[in-house]
């Protein structure tokens, strides 16, 4: 059962850190803005951290959101590009 929960945590987080990956640049200057995208991922990263804690998941809500603050940089810096 431990295999079982590290190895859903770990596609959770791989999930989410594959959602968060910057697009394709281009030179039309378009901005990407945080969307649905973002915040599937921020979500998925959540859940991860909520297996990870188990019982003490309200622990996994301070890292999710410093998570969904470096997806907001990433994709800020990727928007200066």
């Amino acid at each position: 059962m431990k295999v079982t929960r590290a190895l859903i945590e770990i596609a959770f987080l791989f999930a989410a850190l594959f959602l968060i990956a910057p697009y394709i640049p281009s030179h039309e200057g378009f901005v990407h803005t945080f969307g649905v995208q973002q915040a599937l991922a921020v979500a998925l990263f959540g859940i991860g951290r909520a297996l990870r804690w188990r019982e003490r998941w309200w622990i996994a809500v301070p890292e999710a959101a410093a998570f969904a603050a470096f997806a907001w940089v990433l994709l800020a810096s990727y928007n200066l590009i």
